[in-house]
């Protein structure tokens, strides 16, 4: 057992360090990251919710997608959730020295956890988004592709998380720091690293698939510029995760694994948050489409009767002239091929 200044601690401070246990030094960096991970997955629900409005109502279809993307956003807000409960216990941010073996065994307790649920989240909306890439995909070798790196995806995400949960015997020494070093355990970096790499591969072939299908699209070059910038959305996701691996190989060297840790679950929430928003921008597109038009049909009749005329609409937005209604006028063609995905 480790003691410092009469406090239980599961590492020793390095050499000429000052340790204060009631105001622990805390990283500006990663608690500044970690408000802003749980910012961007409470915007993931304003995005997706008229997202999936606009893909019931709207269009009337709903695919396995969806169900996917769903459950990943569930999982993110859980994930974005106990980071959360850390930051205001005051333990994120904070190297396991500086804390007691009690707060070291609670934290690296609710970092697993995240970690785990953030694991699953990601796998769950890189594979929606295989099943959109899918959709849209007008090549045979573009549809192939696809298809094959949904094992990618699958493989590793299986096999770093149950090489995370089961890394030690017995499975409690994972997070009890008090029989850790006691227990069988196996460094699951390795894991981690493998993940990493393989979902990195996995968002760059995304992007570079989503530019030339894009690009091969017979439409205006505004609309293929447009359609661009929204799926471009997956650079973020692909950052997020050339982040994590970056934390991954300098956190070998380090002696506290726990710090590590918790800058990788925030970085997980990013990169699952950016896929959710990748996926449900072009719904969400539609959503703003109907809103505006809806606004539009609204204020039109005022502005006939200002102007002398009276135009009557009925409740889904068709002219009792009986011509054809706004809604089919724009946003049809390739374009609707491509985002009704």
């Amino acid at each position: 057992m480790i003691t410092v200044d009469g406090v239980e601690v599961w590492l020793a401070p390095p050499d000429g360090s000052h340790v204060n246990f009631t105001n622990p030094q805390r990283d500006i960096a990663t608690v500044t990251a970690s408000y802003c991970a749980f910012g961007i997955a409470l915007t993931v629900p304003v995005i997706l919710g008229p997202s999936l409005y606009a893909t019931h109502y709207i269009r009337g279809k709903w695919h396995i997608q969806h169900y996917t993307i769903i459950l990943a956003s569930i999982l993110t807000l859980a994930s974005g959730i106990l980071t959360f409960i850390c930051l205001d216990k005051g333990v994120l941010g904070v190297h396991v020295w500086e804390m007691s073996m009690d707060d070291a065994i609670w934290e690296k307790k609710l970092i697993l956890a995240s970690i785990l649920l953030g694991i699953l989240g990601a796998a769950l909306a890189r594979l929606g988004l295989c099943i959109i890439y899918g959709k849209i995909a007008d090549a045979l070798w573009h549809r192939r592709v696809i298809r094959g790196a949904v094992v990618p995806i699958i493989v590793p995400s299986i096999a770093v998380w149950f090489g995370l949960l089961f890394a030690c015997r017995p499975v409690e020494a994972i997070w009890n720091l008090r029989i850790s070093t006691e227990a069988h355990c196996i460094n699951s970096y390795p894991f981690h690293i493998l993940h990493a790499i393989v979902v990195c591969l996995v968002d760059l072939i995304f992007i570079f698939l989503t530019i030339d299908i894009t690009l091969r699209l017979q439409m205006p070059w505004k609309t293929k510029v447009v359609l661009v910038g929204v799926f471009s959305t997956g650079l973020l996701t692909l950052g997020a995760t050339v982040a994590r691996l970056a934390i991954l190989i300098t956190g070998l060297k380090k002696p506290d694994t726990t710090f590590a840790l918790a800058q990788i679950t925030v970085c997980l929430i990013f990169e699952v948050s950016f896929a959710i928003i990748c996926g449900s921008l072009p719904d969400f597109r539609k959503f703003i489409e109907r809103f505006i038009l809806d606004v539009s049909e609204i204020s039109q009749p005022i502005m006939d009767r200002g102007s002398g005329g009276l135009a009557l609409h009925t409740i889904g937005g068709t002219p009792m002239n009986g011509g054809p209604p706004p809604s089919e006028t724009g946003y049809h063609g390739s374009t609707e091929v491509l985002i009704a995905a």
